[in-house]
């Protein structure tokens, strides 16, 4: 399972140094993958941490052949076995709710989980993606938002 964790940071690394080595070149424009449809350069996204309650969350866009996000659950004091294709959805700019279609990751439970939270490929792409997360460390919602485009 850490493999799986490992080789996401590899993978988004390796994007994030290819568009910031591309804005260079004269092209400004790429394929995004599973959107159809040629758009400007995506911003990197970065990682957001909420610290709030008992857990730490910590997520991390991964916009390739499928939305998905790098989650990262850190506690002392519980344990971590909520269902994140259950207590996690995706919102839009225009409010459209997008409900995860799987977990690639730790199991429930334990004091740390790491993993990959799909939600399969979204097209167009969103000029926002909201993502909450609910009931996790005794925080009934924690909201992370990343602008994609103007």
């Amino acid at each position: 399972m850490k493999r799986i964790y490992i080789v996401g940071t590899i993978v988004l690394t390796v994007a994030t140094l290819l568009i910031f080595g591309s804005r260079g070149k004269q092209s400004t424009k790429q394929q995004v993958p599973g959107s159809q449809l040629s758009t400007e350069l995506l911003p990197a996204l970065e990682m957001q941490t909420n610290s709030e309650g008992s857990v730490t969350v910590k997520i991390t866009p991964n916009l390739s052949s499928e939305v998905a996000f790098e989650v990262a659950l850190d506690t002392h004091s519980e344990d971590l076995s909520a269902d994140l294709t259950q207590t996690v959805m995706l919102k839009d700019e225009n409010g459209k709710e997008y409900k995860p279609v799987r977990w690639e990751g730790d199991p429930p439970g334990g004091h740390h989980r790491n993993g990959l939270l799909m939600f399969g490929s979204i097209a167009p792409l969103p000029k926002t993606l909201q993502l909450v997360v609910g009931k996790v460390g005794g925080v009934e919602g924690r909201t992370f938002l990343w602008i994609i485009r103007s």
